[in-house]
């Protein structure tokens, strides 16, 4: 831990304050943010103010001609640049970052095509985005990185440090706003919505509170985004795991690739006039159907009439059609209930023939379980 006890004095040198947390390893969880003594609900936790963030290096940009790239282009770049020099003034806090191959085995668009086949369904749209953004991201920075002589390898893992741990920054008094890197609030891991501290952009930083008392020893989090497990093992590598008895309030179930076939294309069409096809899925929280995938499959089964009073009013307009609902969704849920164990007995096989369980497929088990287990509980109902 010596290297992060450096960086912490490097951080706080800066000008950020640190309240009773440290940083610490955590098992089968990596680095993570544990408190030193007791801390009281609402007190400050962190502050990074805004002269120690790292922002994107206007003059490098300028030079270089990027101020057109995407802003997560334009801080990889700043960062990789920063980096790069002989003495970097942020040589300290990038020893604390994952390595390369950190990201290799937790981030999807870093797996080989074998691993991807085995993603479930709803991960594939996702992933696929993040890979065209990360091509036009490539290609708008050529020219910078064969002028620097750096590969295009060597990008992709600022790109993904910038991916995973960046915040936006606003500024004041209408100045533009940009992504940014925060020191030593970025060691905090993510928690679903209500589980973590509270994280707000005041004037001249970002601060941390306690979102409840908590003993010496504990955990803080706090929230990325209410992001499914989906988004999370895309853009971070990592899927959050309920305790017993407690579902994710923020995860869900996506159900595009049985319903959407399901349905005629005039159906589709209308559906698209509203806004709603697409994004279908099963609430595990709630163990229910998502209200877009109620109106879809009434589009399929109700007259025009019926339809757009349930879209207008959020129920039928004489006799409950919700089970009609579920004896058209009763079959899909089977058949993907169903390929979802198939898939697991695949994965599982390939954890038994090989040396170890490797961290690509710990994951993929872990989501197709959690995909099974909401679909057995919502079928069971």
């Amino acid at each position: 831990m010596q290297r992060h006890e450096a960086f912490t004095e490097w951080a706080q040198a800066r000008g950020v304050e640190i309240g009773k947390v440290k940083p610490a390893r955590l098992p089968g969880r990596g680095l993570g943010l544990v408190t030193t003594a007791s801390v009281k609900k609402n007190q400050r936790i962190l502050f990074v103010p805004e002269k120690a963030m790292f922002k994107p290096d206007s003059a490098l940009l300028k030079q270089h001609n990027l101020q057109h790239a995407s802003p997560q282009a334009q801080l990889a770049v700043s960062v990789l640049a920063a980096c790069a020099t002989q003495v970097s003034a942020i040589a300290l806090w990038e020893a604390t970052w994952p390595t390369d191959t950190d990201f290799e085995q937790g981030m999807p668009m870093r797996w080989d095509g074998c691993l991807q086949d085995l993603l479930p369904p709803s991960v594939q749209q996702p992933l696929q985005r993040q890979q065209d953004d990360y091509m036009k991201d490539v290609g708008s920075v050529h020219t910078f990185l064969r002028h620097a002589r750096v590969t295009e390898q060597r990008f992709r893992y600022y790109w993904s440090i910038v991916n995973s741990r960046s915040f936006h920054w606003k500024p004041p008094k209408g100045k533009a706003g940009s992504m940014v890197m925060c020191p030593f609030i970025d060691y905090t891991n993510h928690g679903p919505t209500g589980t973590g501290c509270n994280v707000s952009q005041r004037s001249n930083g970002y601060e941390m509170l306690a979102n409840r008392d908590y003993d010496a020893g504990e955990e803080v989090l706090f929230t990325y985004g209410a992001h499914s497990n989906d988004k999370l093992l895309v853009h971070y590598g990592f899927i959050c795991e309920s305790p017993p008895g407690l579902r994710n309030k923020d995860d869900d179930i996506r159900l595009d690739h049985l319903l959407i076939p399901k349905l005629d294309s005039h159906v589709r069409d209308k559906l698209q006039d509203v806004g709603f096809l697409g994004a279908y899925a099963l609430l595990p929280a709630e163990n229910e159907l998502c209200f877009k995938t109620q109106v879809a499959v009434r589009a399929a089964l109700l007259t025009s009439n019926e339809w757009e009073y349930f879209v207008t009013n959020g129920e039928d307009m004489t006799e409950d059609q919700t089970p009609a609902v579920l004896r058209f969704m009763h079959p899909l849920l089977v058949r993907y209930h169903n390929d979802a164990t198939g898939e697991l007995t695949i994965i599982e096989e390939q954890i038994v023939d090989g040396s170890g369980p490797s961290t690509q497929l710990l994951l993929l088990r872990s989501r197709w379980r959690q995909i099974q287990d909401a679909l057995e509980a919502f079928l069971k109902m």
